[in-house]
């Protein structure tokens, strides 16, 4: 294997001789050709790099083909990229990728870590920073993607002047000299502000922790080293870079913690790599180091300072080689072929995670492998998709080669803002294969007259197209509903009533009593959008008056042949509210079971069987006349005081499994592994 270390400029002037010789040494150990190059050495013509290689202990110049991957350090930002660059990298894969500042990484931890963060804010001018000054009294003020300590200083009010603190400089200003100051510091770049909060030694020296993780040879997270940074006397950082130095972490912990040392230094490695994952979610990139900054304060309560990719390591060299060159070869070998069958979920609902281990665990058990992914995940050219892997409890992101099938769960085929993710995918069979989006309500009705026996659980409908029509359908069926053809979550839903003085209209909430002329001006403007359809209203309620629907839910099994997973039962807590699904209910679920006890006594297993008999049909004569392949369906009826069904919808979009994901999974992966 070749591993080519690059840097923009020649990385043999650029990087730590101690670095080069790391790598080199690391490589030679794991069977790996190490050499280096910059952007002047890359032949886009001849497709091929002129690399320099250390043989004995000379540099030798050589032609190479392209590499199996690219150890990129401290790469630039894209703007900076020769074309040359962007060239290589559509062709090899590179481990090294930059991240967002300091404050966008602070927004990215934000809902899951708030209690390990200082309040931060973007610095916007002087009138905003004193205010700021006023509530926290010391604040310190760094770059947004500053590196090593670098025009860092804080700000502190005595009386009426201000006395600001570079490493350990001091100066006094008054308000228009910090006026001056910040002006200057905006002009060249974008700051954060934060409250100093210092973590002291016992001789009164900044102390922070720096953890150094990398992920390893098989694309996990591990820690390289951790270690305390202490700044020179009087400092307010404690870069090594601005003269500070490095102790043990174990021995600095027991020195300013001594009961907590063991729990504090374990709690900061597990914060670290629980953050970095939290990090790399909305990158579509594996992110290969990170050093994480923490402190402590004297309560014991563990504060993220911020995280750098690419940081020093002037003093493990060999360790951050090791592991740099194992995860070179992991990313090398990121587009291979699995040994195992390999399925894959599309999805972008932080809700499907459930379903998702679900499902992983199901495809272990009928020895496949599973992962799930984005549709910004998906690296077309070098055929691997940043996917998450359920290792130990915990969702882990890896590089993940192409699946076998794809479990797509954002069914969103035709949309031209995923036709990239479903063009990438294309040779890849997928559970579901129609375009995305609700189907017509009219067209699946249509679709279930044509069976005698379906058509009995049909509601009557009509679609809205005539004023008159509309109204001998309410003179004929009574009270009614109108809706869109097209929609879910119950929007656009109205019930109408003929009143001795006109018409009642109900949009969920509201109930607008209107004259005949209002009522047809209303189904004219309803006509004129050509989309909606009217329906016999069906009392579908408890026996305290609570509407409730029933979810079924089938799914196809490895036997091509449809399952029923549940009936699922959601229920109106308020009488009033008709339509349950709809988003203004406060809609409770509940059982089967319960329902079927409390509303059917000594009829529960009658009913249920008649729910499934119904539901299967439905779900084998929906699929007869839809062209591309569906894997699930779910049905929602209702049941009238006389016990008798009815069907409400049929939605093969995104169907939600909560409570049931284990049942979803047992069918849905099977199936998946009969695509093959």
């Amino acid at each position: 294997m070749f591993i080519g270390v690059y840097r923009k400029n020649d990385p043999l002037n650029t990087l730590p001789e101690e670095r080069i010789s790391q790598l080199i040494s690391e490589g030679m150990k794991k069977g790996a050709s190490v050499f280096f190059f910059d952007a002047s050495r890359i032949d886009m013509e001849q497709e091929l790099i002129h690399g320099t290689f250390l043989e004995g202990n000379s540099w030798i110049l050589r032609n190479v083909s392209l590499p199996d991957v690219v150890l990129n350090e401290a790469p630039d930002p894209v703007k900076s990229r020769p074309e040359c660059e962007n060239w290589l990298r559509r062709r090899v894969p590179f481990t090294t990728f930059l991240i967002h500042g300091k404050n966008d990484i602070q927004r990215k931890l934000e809902p899951l870590f708030k209690d390990h963060l200082i309040p931060t804010e973007c610095l916007l001018d002087l009138n905003q920073f004193l205010a700021y000054l006023d509530v926290h009294g010391e604040v310190l003020v760094k770059p947004d993607q500053g590196r090593r300590g670098n025009a860092i200083f804080t700000v502190k009010k005595i009386n009426d002047r201000y006395v600001t603190r570079q490493q350990n400089e001091a100066i006094l200003l008054d308000y228009s000299g910090l006026q001056e100051v910040l002006q200057e510091k905006l002009a060249q770049s974008s700051y954060i502000i934060q409250p100093y909060i210092p973590c002291l030694t016992e001789k009164g020296e900044v102390v922070d922790f720096r953890i150094h993780i990398q992920r390893d040879g098989t694309g996990r997270w591990a820690l390289t080293r951790m270690y305390a940074r202490i700044g020179i006397t009087d400092s307010i950082i404690s870069n090594i870079s601005k003269g500070g130095r490095i102790e043990d972490a174990a021995d600095m912990f027991y020195r300013l913690f001594p009961d907590h040392a063991d729990q504090l230094s374990g709690e900061m490695e597990r914060l670290a790599i629980r953050m970095a994952e939290a990090i790399n979610r909305s990158y579509s990139f594996l992110i290969d180091e990170l050093g994480m900054d923490f402190i402590v304060t004297p309560a014991g309560r563990i504060l993220f300072l911020e995280a750098n990719i690419s940081p020093q390591t002037q003093f493990h060299e060999q360790a951050r080689a090791e592991r740099a060159i194992e995860y070179a070869q992991y990313v090398a070998k990121a587009g291979q072929v699995a040994p195992h069958p390999v399925i894959a979920m599309l999805t972008n609902d932080p809700s499907d995670k459930q379903l998702a281990a679900a499902c992983a665990y199901s495809a272990k058990w009928n020895n496949a492998a599973f992962y799930y992914f984005a549709p910004h995940d998906v690296h077309a050219e070098l055929r691997y998709i940043k996917g998450y892997v359920l290792e130990d409890g915990e969702w882990e992101a890896r590089y993940c080669p192409f699946p076998d099938v794809v479990y797509d769960r954002l069914k969103a085929r035709g949309n031209t803002i995923y036709s990239d993710v479903y063009e990438a995918l294309r040779h890849v069979p997928f559970t579901d294969e129609r375009n995305g989006g609700s189907f017509s309500k009219k067209k699946i009705y249509e679709i279930l007259e044509d069976n005698a026996e379906l058509a009995s659980y049909l509601i009557p409908y009509s679609a809205v197209e005539r004023v008159q029509e509309i109204l001998a359908f309410i003179d004929t069926y009574g009270t009614s509903i109108i809706k869109p053809s097209i929609g879910s979550f119950g929007n656009g839903i109205i019930v109408v009533q003929r009143e001795q003085d006109g018409f009642a209209v109900k949009a969920h909430e509201h109930v607008h009593k209107i004259n005949d002329e209002e009522f047809g001006q209303l189904i004219f403007m309803l006509a004129s959008k050509k989309g909606f359809i009217i329906q016999k209203f069906i009392r579908s309620e408890t026996r305290n008056r609570l509407p409730f629907h029933i979810r079924l839910h089938l799914v196809q099994n490895g036997s091509g042949k449809w399952s029923f997973i549940s009936a699922f039962p959601f229920l109106s807590t308020q009488s009033e509210h008709k339509v349950v699904n709809h988003a203004g209910s406060l809609r409770a679920f509940t059982t089967w079971d319960w329902l079927s006890r409390h509303e059917f006594p000594q009829k529960e297993e009658v009913m249920l069987t008649r729910l499934q008999q119904m539901a299967i049909m439905t779900a084998n004569h929906i699929a007869g006349h839809v062209k591309e392949r569906i894997c699930e369906v779910g049905i929602d009826v209702g049941i009238d005081s006389l016990g008798e069904i009815w069907i409400f919808e049929v939605n093969m979009n995104k169907i939600g499994s909560t409570h049931r994901e284990f049942e979803v999974a047992q069918h849905m992966i099977p199936f998946a592994l009969s695509l093959r």
